[in-house]
């Protein structure tokens, strides 16, 4: 039961400097949501595919391929690609959250993450404790950008989940 907390704990976490259940009742009637291409994230026996990747994988090989990877199905629309690659050392979100927190919280990060282009500002991760790796990002959507970072971590059968987003840079973003 600790670790299951830890958990959750870790997730709430990885979402601060946001009010979500005021920003999700925002969302959920804006254009962002009216969006996204799929909400249905409970396929009974099998893993959310992601984009790119190979059916029923979750995670990526590396911490830079979790991020471009999670970036392609945040531009995608694609929730269930991004259900599969967010999670933090225990596993996947979708496998700690109730479906309709994960719901709220994707759509939250879909929107505020959405941009016509990614680039990465250093050619390197930068390492982190506990085996996380930090990676700085510009995203630019139209004539805005903005540099956030995006943190990944192994997780459960040695694949690298997005653990972390620094929406706080990203909020001009969602209008």
């Amino acid at each position: 039961m600790h670790d299951h907390t830890e958990g959750k704990e870790a997730l709430v976490r990885s979402t601060r400097n946001l009010n979500w259940l005021v920003l999700a009742g925002v969302l959920l009637t804006s254009a962002c949501a009216r969006q996204a291409v799929s909400t249905d994230l409970s396929i009974p026996g099998a893993s959310a595919p992601s984009v790119g990747a190979a059916p029923n994988t979750v995670g990526a090989a590396s911490g830079r391929a979790a991020v471009e990877t999670f970036l392609a199905a945040v531009k995608a629309q694609d929730l269930q690609g991004m259900s599969g690659l967010w999670g933090n050392s225990k596993g996947l979100a979708r496998d700690q959250l109730k479906r309709e927190e994960l719901e709220k919280r994707l759509i939250i990060m879909q929107c505020l993450m959405q941009h016509d282009q990614a680039t990465f500002l250093e050619e390197r991760a930068r390492l982190q404790t506990s085996g996380r790796q930090e990676h700085l990002i510009t995203l630019t959507k139209g004539k805005n950008s903005a540099n956030t970072t995006i943190t990944t971590i192994v997780g459960p059968g040695g694949r690298t989940l997005v653990e972390d987003v620094d929406l706080s840079k990203l909020r001009d973003f969602c209008r």
